[in-house]
């Protein structure tokens, strides 16, 4: 029979912690369709620990905040510059949110985005750009989850390979320097059908969760998956699954949800 303290140990113990990656494709299946009240429902039926959204859409922005070089006129709320898919999901479902706009045009605008029930304390957003044809960037936030802080980032990599080198070291080197300890996830779109981060991260003792649990991990393209091209990699967290996405999916977005179940070590 346990003693008392094992039960209590037991009883606090963290539980699995789900994480969800997700190309969210501006909101638009891979025929070009409005898909964006799906994908809503989606992620709200899912109850996951924390979401890694990328090309978080938004389309419009009021026309006083074009006018301001600062992004917002004084007097008028920052939400209406930041607002977008994510921000919906997060009110919709009441969940802390991180924002890491990468695209910012007069008409319409997209990034990266972290949610999560949990209390996030902000980290900020860093830009990753590798040239000036593609705007990308690393969002990072920490969550509190059973007592641990868990870093959570966001990433969405370059389509060629050699700035994705370039991001992928810029990435390991963040990590290095400013969480170089404790529960960490990684996780977005990597455009990695090489898969060339699973070796230079695992240099800096990340795992990834597909590979790692002897998955294929494709998400792409997402009716019929052949490239495994979204990553998501742990430290200080042991992969239990990777759930495979449900059928429903594969017409919302031209990526497949990246889900997994980890736990805190």
């Amino acid at each position: 029979m346990r003693n008392p303290e094992e039960l209590i140990r037991e009883s606090t113990a963290p539980k699995d912690f789900v994480a969800v990656s997700w190309n969210l494709h501006k909101g638009r299946t891979s025929l070009g369709f409005q898909g964006w009240q799906a994908m809503q429902r989606w992620v709200q039926s899912t109850h996951a620990d924390a979401y890694f959204l990328q090309e978080a859409m938004a389309r419009r922005m009021p026309s006083p905040v074009l006018a301001s070089s600062f992004g917002a006129p004084l007097g008028d709320p920052l939400n209406d510059v930041w607002h977008c898919q994510a921000t919906e999901i997060a009110r919709a479902l009441e969940l802390e949110i991180a924002l890491g706009p990468n695209v910012f045009k007069s008409s319409w605008r997209h990034g990266n985005a972290i949610l999560s029930p949990h209390p996030l304390d902000l980290g900020g957003r860093w830009d990753i750009s590798a040239h000036r044809f593609e705007k990308r960037g690393l969002l990072v936030t920490r969550a509190t989850f059973g007592g641990y802080s868990v870093t959570l980032l966001c990433a969405h990599l370059a389509l060629t390979r050699s700035a994705r080198l370039r991001q992928m070291n810029w990435i390991a080197h963040w990590i290095a320097k400013e969480a170089p300890e404790g529960p960490l996830v990684l996780a977005g779109d990597f455009n990695d059908w090489r898969n060339d981060s699973v070796p230079l991260f695992g240099e800096h003792s990340l795992q990834e969760v597909a590979t790692l649990l002897g998955e294929s991990g494709r998400t792409f393209p997402a009716f019929s998956p052949a490239l495994a091209l979204d990553k998501m990699f742990v430290r200080g967290m042991q992969p239990v699954e990777w759930i495979q996405p449900t059928q429903e999916t594969a017409w919302l977005s031209d990526h497949l949800p990246y889900m997994a179940r980890l736990r805190v070590e």
